[in-house]
């Protein structure tokens, strides 16, 4: 089939052919990227939801496990984790995938007669045959939206909570610079459908289990400023998190104390994976893009939310991260 796109299309021209492609397939497999946030998870269970509503067979995987603190999401508890699956579909939706491998090698392309590609990234390739990419959208969740919208379906109490979840969380509880208009519109039609934010957020952002706070306390406790101050950071060793007890997606959020710092341009986290091999998060304010730095690292992600690998033990990577930013940082 012809490839759609919006650089080809229209947004309406676009949803309307994700939605006759969903009338007319019977299965579906839905996917995001490996380590799934909450708008990958949110995103994924809405649209599997609403495809079941319509009589559609559905499989909705993910190569990695759910981080605890989101098993509460209706319907997260019964995602498939895999990493191979041998069913064919007639349809593939991905999830907020800047290439199809980001979902892992659960199946391959030749599996899907059909693949819908939904996402928000920057840098994203036009991977499906059917590509609905909104890089000025906060979340996909907001995209999903979008399909109900052009679907003419009413999201249940449990799917927009689901869906609630991808905004509130990729919005970073609508502080972050993505937020937009279109954001708390789509959030006061989900509320309307009666999710309950109150309850939600409490259990998003107030309760933490014991090992995540001991990590917290001694990663901010070692907290470190270059540049001025303007690049923030802190390290995350293998020991650390074997003295906390804690989990790797537990380490998220730190980033997040990183970019408060009044001067900070930029906020960094530093992950050993193993002695030759180091993970960067990063994140920026206003107008500053990290995405153009974590290129030359093969890295990816969003202007203020970017990530990357480095192949070097976490010393010299820091000290290469650091490098990376400061002709940058030290003009403004």
């Amino acid at each position: 089939m012809k490839i759609i796109n919006l650089q080809n299309s229209s947004k309406k021209q676009v949803l309307k052919s994700i939605v006759s492609v969903i009338k007319k397939s019977k299965s579906f497999f839905i996917a995001g990227h490996m380590r799934p946030d909450g708008d990958t998870i949110g995103s994924g269970l809405a649209l599997a939801s609403m495809l079941r509503r319509l009589g559609k067979k559905v499989v909705h995987c993910s190569a990695d496990k759910i981080q605890s603190d989101l098993l509460f999401m209706s319907g997260a508890k019964k995602i498939k984790i895999i990493s191979k699956i041998d069913n064919n579909f007639d349809c593939a939706i991905i999830l907020e995938s800047i290439n199809f491998n980001r979902i892992g090698d659960i199946i391959s392309s030749a599996q899907a007669k059909i693949i819908i590609n939904i996402d928000h990234h920057l840098a994203h390739t036009n991977f499906g045959h059917i590509n609905y990419v909104v890089p000025t959208s906060s979340s996909v969740a907001e995209l999903i939206h979008d399909v109900f919208v052009s679907a003419k379906m009413i999201p249940t109490t449990k799917e927009a909570e689901n869906l609630y979840v991808g905004i509130v969380t990729d919005t970073g509880r609508f502080q972050q610079i993505n937020t937009n208009a279109n954001s708390h519109l789509i959030t006061a039609k989900l509320l309307k459908c009666g999710v309950n934010s109150s309850d939600i957020c409490k259990k998003l952002f107030l309760k933490k289990p014991i090992s995540k706070l001991k990590l917290y306390g001694m990663a901010l406790s070692n907290l470190r400023t270059e540049i001025n101050e303007r690049f923030v950071y802190v390290k995350l060793t293998k020991d650390m998190f074997k003295k906390t007890k804690a989990s790797d997606f537990e380490a998220d959020g730190i980033i997040n104390y990183c970019i408060s710092v009044p001067t900070a341009v930029v906020g960094c986290v530093i992950k050993e994976i193993d002695d030759k091999t180091t993970k960067i998060s990063l994140r920026s304010i206003e107008k500053f893009n990290v995405l153009s730095v974590v290129n030359q690292f093969d890295g990816g992600g969003h202007k203020n939310a970017a990530g990357c690998t480095i192949n070097e033990n976490i010393d010299v990577a820091t000290k290469i991260i650091i490098k990376a930013f400061r002709n940058k940082l030290s003009a403004k």
